[in-house]
């Protein structure tokens, strides 16, 4: 993978790191038609400055002032808390009701931040119960849903009753919940009260919501004579709330919330440093590896085996290769123009020898016997110089071996082997100069 991409890859994860979100929250109240309540919303500030408003939506949002909260500009782990206020109609149908905020919020400096969730009130309109002369014949329960209630009736006869029994039997939308289906409060004395409990059990799985459970009385003497009771139904206007176990919470923190705000913002930015200096480290690796491969081309050896070394070994194999590294001075190849050892006679790119590791020496010339004295001497002149070119011809055949050998740099030879050559030259066309005038008879 390139270094553009790893780039890519860390701006697209700072970017999605970098957004604000509300923690879940499923809040239970329950009221009363005509109850007002006072609530509170409060927004914590993320990494850097922005700015945060929450709306009302739901069934319930035509109860609540303000309709829209501006929590303003929020620094870093500041909290802004905002009070609003929920009025249920007086007239409203006992029931369940929601109501939903919605935040937003966006950075100083344009930027949006997305918001994770929204904050739910699950609202309970309870009824009021009716009083009667009777003592009334309504009641009001909130049962949550998985519990149980345990509640009773009560049946009184008068004073001047004698002999008589009563019952009751259940029926509306909650009957089914009730155990007894049947209760019997047995034959009653003048002027007594009889309790007879039941139970009211609600499913896990119930829906939350307004339900109604009618007790339908009967009595009569043991004459067999029938009576009428002073009030004929009951009725029990049950609330299943969604989550009743939740008591008042007086204030709901959006994300970042105080207690988690600073931690998680600790933790993004760790993650972040540490994928950063990760992506680092892991590029100088690649960039050693890779000089290793070159430089070990470089001085004749295997660039793939070392570099796999070093890529297998990791800091061991880097050791390894650098106290096995031949030593010496890189030089351009005199064909390729590649950087090589100096002292290898051949090129490991090119493969061209970069100095003959041996050139044979000119033949000798014989030089022509004198027939008087004077070409005697000049005979003499001839033989010594022919002996100090075949010296200096043997001197270099000796540096051609030092050089293939690598004893002498190949600066030194190209600068000792200019030296002799200018000298055989020299001594060449001495000797031819003098076998010319030999021949002439000078």
């Amino acid at each position: 993978m390139s270094i553009k991409q790893y780039v890519i890859l860390i701006v697209l994860f700072i970017f999605l790191v970098n957004t604000a979100g509300a923690q879940a929250s499923y809040v239970s109240v329950t009221l009363t038609p005509g109850e007002e309540s006072s609530r509170t919303l409060s927004f914590t500030g993320a990494y850097k400055r922005l700015f945060a408003t929450a709306d009302a939506s739901g069934t319930a949002a035509s109860w609540v002032t303000p309709r829209r909260i501006d929590f303003g500009a929020i620094d870093p782990a500041e909290t802004i808390k905002q009070d609003y206020y929920i009025t249920v109609p007086a007239s409203q149908t006992p029931g369940y009701y929601e109501l939903v905020w919605k935040y937003s919020c966006k950075y100083t400096d344009g930027s949006t931040c997305t918001v994770a969730s929204d904050t739910v009130l699950k609202i309970t309109v309870e009824a009021q119960p009716a009083q009667t002369s009777a003592g009334g014949n309504e009641k009001a329960l909130t049962i949550a849903q998985g519990e149980e209630l345990t509640d009773y009736l009560t049946f009184s006869a008068r004073s001047d009753e004698y002999g008589l029994s009563a019952w009751a039997y259940p029926s509306g939308t909650a009957a089914s919940w009730v155990t007894p289906q049947y209760l019997d409060f047995g034959v009653i004395q003048p002027g007594d009260s009889v309790n007879k409990y039941y139970t009211i059990t609600v499913t896990q799985d119930q829906r939350p919501g307004y339900y109604e459970l009618d007790w339908t009385w009967g009595c009569g003497y043991t004459s067999g004579a029938s009576c009428k009771p002073l009030k004929d139904v009951t009725v029990v206007q049950i609330t299943v709330d969604a989550n009743s176990r939740l008591a008042y919470v007086p204030t709901y923190t959006s994300y970042y919330n105080p207690a988690t705000s600073g931690s998680n913002d600790a933790v993004m930015m760790g993650v972040i440093v540490f994928i950063v200096i990760f992506l680092v480290l892991l590029i100088i690796w690649i960039y050693i590896i890779i000089w290793v491969a070159r430089d070990a081309n470089k001085r004749g050896k295997s660039g793939a085996f070392w570099g796999l070394l070093t890529f297998f070994l990791g800091l061991l194999g880097l050791i390894i290769y650098l106290m096995a590294r031949p030593g010496g001075n890189i030089v351009p190849c005199n064909f390729c123009k590649k950087e090589k050892l100096e002292t290898l006679p051949q090129c490991p790119h090119c493969k061209n020898l970069t100095t003959p590791a041996y050139r044979p020496a000119p033949a000798p010339t014989v030089p022509p016997r004198p027939s008087v004295v004077q070409k005697h001497e000049a005979a003499v002149d001839t033989s010594k110089q022919q002996e100090k070119l075949n010296k200096i011809n043997a001197l270099l055949e000796k540096l051609d071996e030092k050089l293939a050998q690598g004893e002498i740099t190949e600066a030194r030879y190209t600068e000792l082997r200019e030296q002799y050559t200018d000298e055989a030259d020299k001594l060449k066309n001495q000797i031819t100069e003098k076998e010319l005038m030999k021949e002439v008879g000078l």
